[in-house]
């Protein structure tokens, strides 16, 4: 376990711990550890590795997440955030916590698809449309999916939650009303997205997050994608470049996860991981309602500071764009879960429990994409 160097300094948001718990929606991980009491005075510093902004949402919720379990262990458990991969590069985080140089990191199956064959289904897009729903099905794929739990397993962690990023939107200097419009165009994406908008007929590359704002400002590009609103227009400000989002109706395409360290993990007295569980249930749990809107609210407010136009594709162009696809991205995905040693009949399997779990998750879901609920504040 690593060793805590300095204790971070308290620093919540004016948002406050109602609006930071809304932000990401997670299910309780079920474990077993090894003393059930909290008796003895035994103490655990841990460090967590994170790729996020200390101003985004995913940190300030990470945030309330260390203040809770901290408090409810009564300091038997001091955790240390760490950065914009300050203690571990982005792409590194998972050997980080595999190997002790952290104990906990913020990942993505993106990120490791070979470690993650099948948990990176969520990389295709034009599959789930609502990733508050996708986002409980990955929770209840790994509460009762062996093949999809096991992955977890043999990287050494054990999944502490999983977090949903907001639906793909498209960025750009103009207006782009229709699918015909990515013909050409020189845009920004990321995983599965980029063949997409190669599909589309666009121009893609792989460009950081954080690159988006000067590639934009020095004409490297011309547009960006498979970014959610909120992070675009209050952690990266991409509104004062890009003064046009669009929901293009792509859905989801990536989500991300908080692991642990399996043998830290199995080492925590069964109350502290309990203590863990239910910190991941208030925080991450109530992704709805109030707390939703409380998170939207701000985003909006942000969008008219920047000046930031919003708009959807109609249905028959969004559909467009998944005709043109079609099964591309999930053969592909299929592709690479066998050359990562899954069989023909494994990966038939979990894509159909993958799908039957997701469309109930999407029945019993509420979510509105930010820009619909933007659009109808008004």
């Amino acid at each position: 376990m690593g060793t805590t160097i300095t204790k971070r300094a308290a620093r919540f948001s004016a948002i406050g711990a109602a609006t930071t718990a809304a932000l990401l929606l997670a299910g309780c991980a079920s474990g077993t550890g090894g003393d059930s009491g909290s008796g003895d005075a035994e103490t655990f510093d841990l460090t967590w590795t994170s790729y996020t902004t200390p101003e985004g949402y995913y940190s300030m919720a990470m945030d309330e997440w260390i203040s809770i379990v901290e408090e409810e262990t009564d300091g038997r458990v001091n955790i240390e955030p760490f950065y914009m991969g300050s203690l571990c590069a982005t792409l590194d985080g998972l050997a980080c916590a595999k190997d002790g140089r952290a104990d906990i990191a913020y990942t993505s199956p993106a990120f490791h698809p070979a470690e993650f064959p099948l948990a990176n289904v969520v990389t295709v897009p034009f599959v789930a449309k609502d990733p508050v729903a996708q986002t409980a099905t990955q929770q209840e794929l790994y509460n009762t999916n062996a093949d999809y739990a096991a992955e977890f397993d043999k990287q050494g962690v054990h999944a502490l939650y999983f977090a949903p990023v907001t639906t793909s939107i498209l960025g750009a200097k103009q207006e782009i009303s229709s699918y015909e419009g990515l013909e050409g165009l020189s845009v920004r994406g990321t995983a599965r997205m980029l063949k997409a908008l190669e599909i589309g007929g666009a121009n893609p590359s792989a460009i950081a997050v954080s690159e988006i704002y000067e590639s934009i400002e020095n004409g490297v590009i011309s547009a960006w994608s498979s970014t959610g609103l909120e992070s675009a227009v209050t952690e990266w400000n991409l509104g004062e470049v890009t003064k046009y989002m669009i929901d293009t109706q792509s859905g989801s395409f990536i989500n991300v996860m908080a692991v642990i360290n399996k043998d830290v993990w199995d080492t925590l007295p069964a109350d502290i991981q309990k203590i863990m569980n239910d910190a991941s249930a208030k925080v991450w749990g109530g992704l709805s309602g109030e707390y939703l809107d409380a998170i939207f609210d701000a985003t909006c407010d942000k969008v008219d500071q920047q000046g930031v136009k919003l708009s959807t594709w109609s249905d028959a162009e969004a559909q467009k764009w998944a005709d043109a696809v079609g099964d591309t991205l999930v053969n592909d995905w299929r592709v690479e879960a066998k050359s990562a040693g899954a069989s023909d009949e494994q990966i038939d399997a979990f894509y159909a429990d993958y799908l039957q779990k997701l469309e109930v998750a999407s029945a019993d879901s509420d979510y509105v994409p930010p820009v619909e609920y933007c659009l109808n504040r008004g």
